[in-house]
């Protein structure tokens, strides 16, 4: 009876939630590929260093010149980060979407040639906060070198995050605080058909060797391509525009009836252009795929999904480990929530009538901040806008989104959400994993640890995504239910979603799942719809490790916790223990477990 009933459980849990896709960012949103790396002036520099300065400030001089170098690969990038670029030694650069070399693809003299000049420091020479970005460049790098002959395989194009869907999205929130914004921002508008005819080549490559996607998901993204351009004419890339002009003080009307003009010609000239360039430059790939399916059936595909895996976690495990783990998880959840079922059985019949009270996004997120002070260190009341993907994009776009502010314009902060992807409960803990204690808090707790700018450009996502899916799992026991034993069953329930998710992303990826075996494996947690199977399947192979990223990094942080927990004993601290993970910022979880131990030693003193 019991087993019946959690398998009942299960199954109508899995028909509520399986739907729901996890919510992805644009935090960090980026148009760069590549590490750019240093030009062979600058390395010749940190190889034959000024005397005068001590290690400390040679290594300072090294990783800032190596930031200033990077960001500028592209404007989008370098507009996302900084405001003020002169501020920071950045003068002179060109306005570009930046692109791929094509000539230059397979050049790994970038990476090697900072790699060594990385090396020739000496680590323990260095502060603890230089060692850290020390640490987190070296396995950056490394990994990059390790992995480069796969770079065939990688492709911004994708149903959901693909550079297609994100580009509007970025250029709507363009921010304009000068006059050389609004001058650069149509320059970029005015280089997106450049920009597109440059990735359609780079696909032609791909194609070339069997990689181009399959049919299906080019139709997907076809037809997102013909959206745009259906929409453009009179689309939000005009409306945002026209408003941020209106309130741009400094302009005469004439300059400003100007500016609108210009973009209207620019969008339609250049943007619609470049939307229909890639409409028909995957329309003629179409039929070029020979290796359908997941990446491991791809040539070498099993080792770059291994790379994704390592450059997003950069955790020491093999994907055989994850997998394992991710049984372990779901195995433990499972029982956690037969255990809650079984002591109080009322449960089964509250599940369906479990509702967060707020609905309100700015009441969520004044909520959430003020629930989390006791488990999280606080941080410096900061300014945020909650805003709507506009409808033509809604389809596609994640579920939410959140647009990290320029490192010397922290104040301004943007939330985006998808009405067509939160319904009801599932708006709390979204807005958990967006905001409070989020992507948004992490963001702001990062900035305000002065870390080495070019830490903000190496970031790993597993951490980033991680972190914020982390929280959101623990944001179900704010829900305002009086009723904490169903507050820990739902959590445990997303927690266990997650894990599903995860276990798919690996199986179709790297152990060459078909759809039939991802409805087979939901089945075996009772849920039969054939649909849900398919669009998960699809997923995953349009994304590979995109899941993952979220779900292996989620519990990269359970596992740290655990590790910390069994060390200190009754010593514990959640929230001390929050604050160590922040203090150190976004790094590969190698690095949080190998600092573990010198963090415990303190905190049994304290």
């Amino acid at each position: 009876m019991k087993n019946h009933k959690i398998n009942h459980l299960c199954r109508q849990l899995l028909s509520l939630f399986l739907v729901l896709i996890i919510s992805f960012t644009a935090s960090g949103c980026s148009l760069t590929r590549v590490f750019d790396g240093f030009s062979t002036e600058h390395i010749e520099e940190i190889q034959n260093p000024d005397t005068s300065q001590t290690d400390n400030e040679a290594f300072d001089s090294f990783v800032n010149q190596l930031f200033q170098e990077t960001i500028t690969s592209d404007t989008v990038t370098l507009h996302s980060f900084l405001e003020n670029p002169a501020n920071y030694g950045i003068s002179d650069y060109n306005v570009t979407l930046g692109g791929y070399d094509l000539n230059q693809l397979d050049n790994t003299t970038d990476i090697t040639d900072t790699l060594t000049a990385l090396n020739a420091f000496s680590r323990d020479s260095l502060s603890e906060k230089q060692q850290i970005s020390f640490d987190q460049l070296k396995n950056y790098l490394e990994t990059q070198l390790e992995y480069s002959d796969l770079y065939l395989l990688d492709s911004q194009l994708s149903t959901t995050i693909g550079i297609q869907v994100q580009l509007p999205i970025v250029f709507a929130e363009y921010s304009f605080k000068q006059k050389k914004d609004i001058d650069e921002y149509l320059l970029l508008i005015q280089d997106t058909d450049e920009y597109f005819t440059n990735m359609v080549d780079y696909e032609k490559l791909r194609a070339a060797k069997g990689y181009f996607m399959e049919d299906s998901l080019a139709d997907k993204i076809i037809e997102q391509c013909q959206t745009f351009i259906d929409t453009a004419s009179n689309g939000y890339l005009i409306t945002t525009f026209d408003q941020k002009i209106d309130v741009f003080s400094g302009l005469t009307d004439e300059e400003k009836a100007a500016y609108k003009t210009a973009n209207a010609d620019a969008i339609s000239n250049h943007m619609v252009k470049a939307y229909a360039t890639l409409k028909e430059g995957l329309t003629a790939l179409k039929g070029s795929n020979k290796y359908a399916g997941g990446l491991c059936n791809y040539p070498d595909g099993g080792k770059y999904f291994e790379y994704l895996l390592k450059n997003s976690l950069g955790w020491d495990k093999t994907v055989a480990q994850y997998d394992a783990m991710l049984d372990s998880y779901l195995a433990t959840y499972m029982r956690t929530m037969q255990l809650l079922s079984s002591k109080n059985p009322s449960l089964l019949d509250q599940y369906d009538s479990f509702t967060f009270s707020l609905t309100d996004p700015s009441g969520i997120l004044e909520d959430l901040k003020k629930r989390i002070p006791d488990d999280y260190p606080s941080i410096e009341n900061v300014n945020y806008e909650v805003k709507y993907i506009d409808k033509a994009l809604q389809d596609y776009a994640s579920p939410a989104m959140y647009f990290t502010p320029q490192i010397d314009n922290l104040s301004e902060n943007s939330i985006y959400i998808n009405p067509s992807g939160n319904n009801g409960n599932e708006l709390y803990p979204t807005l958990a994993h967006e905001g409070y204690p989020g992507h948004l808090y992490q963001t702001q707790y990062f900035a305000s640890t002065n870390p080495d700018l070019i830490r903000y450009l190496i970031e790993p996502g597993g951490y980033v995504e991680g972190w914020a899916t982390y929280v959101e799992v623990a944001s179900y026991n704010y829900a305002q239910t009086d009723n904490a034993p169903l507050n820990s069953l739902m959590s445990c329930n997303y927690a266990t979603i997650l894990c599903l998710y995860g276990k798919i992303d690996i199986g179709v990826n790297y152990y060459d799942w078909t759809e039939s075996d991802v409805f087979n494996f939901i089945s075996s947690y009772g849920f039969t719809d054939q649909s849900i199977a398919h669009d998960m399947y699809s997923s995953m192979v349009s994304e590979p490790g995109n899941y993952s990223k979220y779900v292996l990094g989620f519990l990269g942080f359970n596992e740290l916790k655990k590790e910390a927990q069994n060390k200190l004993g009754d010593a514990f601290n959640l929230k001390e223990f929050h604050k160590y993970v922040l203090d150190f910022g976004p790094v590969p979880f190698d690095m949080l477990f190998s600092w573990l131990d010198a963090w415990v030693e303190k905190a049994q003193y304290k």
